[in-house]
């Protein structure tokens, strides 16, 4: 069996999206510290990354969705099931893609309620725990798949 390089397009693009999901968190954290006071900013600062921040969120949600269809894709195109096998890898992905909508919709819906910022930060908090145990996961599976 010859090894396809494409099946590595899902890897290094999941890999781009845990760097954007990490410069959300970011300016999402530096964010809530201006909001809170605790950064010496002035109003437009703030402003400014909370701007950032919705932006890049919205980037991160679109590509983790990108990716977890690329990652359907590649595994139904290249018969890898059976790689899959006793992996968490799938049920994790789909999982930080809902988590990541909820989230979103959460601080976009209920912006204005006393709860919201809470539930988006505890979402994403998770979020995060989740693409590090997929970023372990995948690391194993290309290792797997290489050659």
């Amino acid at each position: 069996m010859t090894f396809n390089w494409l099946s590595l397009v899902h890897p290094v693009s999941g890999v781009a999206a845990i760097a954007l999901a990490a410069t959300a968190a970011t300016y999402g954290w530096r964010y809530r510290n201006a909001r809170l006071g605790k950064s010496g900013l002035d109003v437009m600062e703030t402003f400014n990354l909370q701007k950032i921040h919705k932006k890049v969120g919205i980037g991160f949600l679109a590509i983790s969705i990108g990716v977890w269809l690329l990652g359907w894709v590649t595994t139904a195109e290249f018969t890898l099931d059976d790689l899959l096998t006793g992996s968490p890898h799938n049920l994790v992905g789909l999982a930080v893609v809902i988590l990541v909508i909820t989230s979103a919709t959460v601080i976009l819906r209920f912006r204005r309620t006393s709860w919201a910022s809470s539930v988006h930060l505890t979402l994403n908090g998770l979020v995060l725990l989740l693409l590090t145990v997929q970023l372990l996961s995948g690391l194993g599976l290309v290792n797997q798949l290489l050659p």
